[in-house]
């Protein structure tokens, strides 16, 4: 009854494919690599704010050996953190699984009576804390007298060895308790923190050219503090034109569909082709006037993309679209997907209504 098989592509997700052709927010990112400065990304869901840090991370590091002299290399994915509601701002630096190792002492009282077990091996580095260390390099904190012993850190051994700079990604920030951002001011602005299940030891900023330069995303589900606001660089991602979303879709479709039909089935590919422009340029303008239909949730370009991959599997293109003249069977399909842009009953009722044969 149902195909299994899957239509995800690497390319879905490969950086390379993000188009960035948005002058004022590339001043943004120049403005905080140059302050040292957190970037604040705002926007719809969907916009790509999340695979923007993606795109600057795989960016800096394609530019590293022009850079050489200024900064360490990048590293080509940034290291990311998921806001939660229930966060604190250590959990920016590192996790202690405090459970774990509460049973894991209480095991060594019965069989092991004189060996003492620390909390190393239960702490694990998280996005912000990773970025500082690694701006130290794995070989370097093995030498020092006052860092060494992060070596029995849970995962220590992730890290590389030379001192690298790195993008750090704070995804959705604006989920987390109104005291978090505030709490994260000192140690943003100074790359530094505190491990306080380590008799508070400090792991000072390092003093190597390893740049760290974080991006922050909020959906704005709460306001974020005033004092915080002041100390980051802010740029909100309007949702894109007409125009820019045909160039989005071509760009991230053409390599869609290379993935999955090059070497499979370039008869479909070469058709598909012929007329993808034409196709998606009308595609986009139906989706526009469909986001001015749907009233409770408005789709975004990640819609936008999986509604255009779904069509595309049920051969919608496989000739010229017209959506002025449309056929029952292609009406058929445009309500079978309509799932990918309604997010509500009220919605899904909507768009089935348009397509109505």
């Amino acid at each position: 009854m149902f195909d299994l098989k899957s239509i995800k592509t690497r390319s879905t997700e490969n950086p390379k494919d993000y188009v960035l052709k948005n002058e004022a927010l590339e001043t943004a990112i120049q403005m905080a690599i140059w302050l040292g400065k957190p970037l604040l990304l705002t926007g719809a869901p969907g916009t790509g704010k999340t695979q923007l840090a993606y795109k600057i991370a795989d960016m800096l590091a394609n530019d590293s050996n022009k850079n050489a002299n200024l900064s360490a290399s990048f590293l080509d994915k940034p290291f990311v953190f998921n806001t939660k509601t229930t966060n604190t701002a250590t959990d920016l630096f590192y996790y202690y699984d405090a459970v774990r190792h509460f049973q894991k002492k209480y095991i060594d009282e019965i069989d092991k009576p004189k060996e003492v077990s620390t909390a190393h091996p239960f702490i694990k580095l998280n996005a912000l804390g990773k970025a500082i260390v690694q701006a130290y390099g794995k070989d370097a904190v093995s030498k020092s007298a006052g860092l060494q012993d992060l070596q029995k850190l849970e995962d220590f051994d992730s890290l590389k060895p030379q001192p690298l700079s790195s993008v750090v990604l704070i995804d959705e920030i604006d989920k987390a308790p109104r005291d978090f951002p505030n709490d994260l001011l000192n140690e943003i602005e100074n790359m530094e923190f505190y491990i306080n299940e380590l008799m508070n030891k400090k792991i000072p900023r390092p003093t190597t050219n390893a740049q760290i330069v974080v991006i922050m995303t909020s959906n704005f589900e709460k306001n974020l503090p005033d004092a915080f606001l002041r100390r980051c660089l802010f740029y909100h991602i309007p949702s894109p034109t007409p125009a820019e979303l045909i160039n989005i879709v071509c760009t991230r479709l053409e390599r869609h569909l290379k993935e999955l039909y090059a070497e499979k089935d370039n008869d479909r590919l070469n058709k598909i082709s012929e007329k993808l422009t034409s196709n998606i340029s009308v595609a986009v303008n139906e989706f526009q006037e469909i986001k001015s239909l749907v009233k409770d949730k408005e789709p975004a370009t990640a819609e936008l993309l999986d509604w255009i991959k779904a069509l595309e599997q049920q051969d919608f293109f496989a000739d010229e679209i017209d959506f002025k003249s449309l056929k029952p069977e292609k009406k058929k399909i445009l309500q079978s997907v309509s799932s990918a842009l309604a997010k509500t009953d009220a919605d899904l009722e909507r768009l089935t209504k348009r397509y109505a044969v």
